[in-house]
């Protein structure tokens, strides 16, 4: 298989089939491929839906997770499935689906081994509300104080990764901060990378609040005390 698409999920039963515009954007695109849903300690009847209505599609796959966290679906899914490339989705289709293209281009054809689909590069067109723009805000900031790095783009984005990447299988199961994690290790590793510009128009129905860039900054703090070794600089 080339490429894994992976939704990480928590209780989206109004908002999975949205999935189907991106399977739909996919025919034509991509050829050696598989859809994989996250179930990220999933209560509601969204796993339900994807049987009825997306797993007539034979290149699906459901994993699920005891963890509300995002990062627990997605290290799963890196453990136990063999493909070339892992892309990281959303299931609102908030970022515009051409990016998968071009990341998918740049990877075959370059040394490069992770793509970023960034809201802060300069030629991004994003459209979200001041409190998402806020929160973003915050993060960075707190994340550059925190770690006492140079990460000056938005680590909260889809991606398109190769899958032999030397960190990917010792990612811990945050939630937020998961994303985070990674674009560190890529920047601790010196990992060859490339930003590209998206278009992002931010849908209603967000989980992304007050309460959860709290838990974003226990998590940062946590890894910074118990998983990120000082004496080893990023740069």
């Amino acid at each position: 298989m080339e490429v894994a698409f992976l939704f990480p999920i928590h209780n989206e039963q109004k908002r999975v089939c949205k999935a189907l515009e991106f399977i739909k954007f996919t025919k034509g695109k991509f050829n050696k491929y598989k859809f994989v849903f996250l179930l990220n300690d999933c209560s509601d009847n969204t796993e339900q839906i994807i049987k009825a209505k997306i797993a007539k599609f034979n290149n699906i796959i459901i994993i699920k997770s005891n963890s509300k966290n995002r990062g627990s679906g997605i290290n799963l899914a890196i453990k136990n499935i063999k493909c070339k490339f892992f892309a990281i989705c959303a299931i609102d289709n908030a970022w515009s689906f051409n990016f998968y293209v071009r990341a998918l281009k740049i990877l075959k054809t370059s040394s490069t081994k992770v793509v970023f689909g960034s809201k802060s590069h300069p030629r991004s067109n994003v459209k979200r509300s001041f409190l998402r723009v806020f929160i973003s805000f915050c993060s960075l900031i707190f994340i550059k104080i925190v770690f006492n790095n140079r990460i000056d783009y938005d680590c909260q984005c889809i991606k398109m990764f190769s899958s032999d990447l030397n960190f990917i299988k010792k990612l811990n199961n945050y939630n937020y901060f998961s994303e985070t994690e990674f674009a560190l290790n890529v920047e601790k590793f010196k990992i060859k990378k490339k930003i590209l510009p998206i278009k992002v128009t931010q849908t209603s129905g967000t989980k992304i609040n007050i309460k959860n860039l709290i838990g974003y900054c226990i998590d940062a703090l946590h890894y910074r005390f118990f998983n990120f070794y000082t004496n080893k600089k990023i740069y």
